[in-house]
């Protein structure tokens, strides 16, 4: 096998793998609905990322270095995002008992 052939297929892949993370951001962004987010899902994502990456810098490999640190940025930016509408939902939760209970 060509010694180029690996690296191609994992650009390739390390593509079409993070690329599948944008419309989910840009989604979340736009509408600021984040209900149907796994957190817990996100967070073993993220940490998968994570030892992916801790392999592909001890393989010395550009697609799993690069293409790990780019899905890491985009899950964890899901994930901030996640716990930020998490947040919201229990300040607003909050406001709505407090109301309710002054009435």
């Amino acid at each position: 096998m060509q010694s180029w052939l690996p690296t191609i297929v994992g650009m390739i892949a390390g593509c079409l793998s993070t690329a599948a993370f944008v419309p989910q951001v840009l989604k979340i962004r736009r509408e600021g609905d984040t209900r149907a987010i796994s957190t817990r899902m996100y967070v073993l994502r993220d940490l998968g990322f994570v030892l992916w990456l801790a392999y592909g810098l001890a393989l010395r490999s550009t697609p799993l270095i690069v293409f790990n640190i780019l899905s890491l940025l985009l899950g964890g930016t899901i994930l901030v995002l996640k716990l930020r509408g998490r947040a919201r939902e229990a300040r607003v939760a909050a406001a709505d008992y407090e109301l309710g209970s002054a009435a």
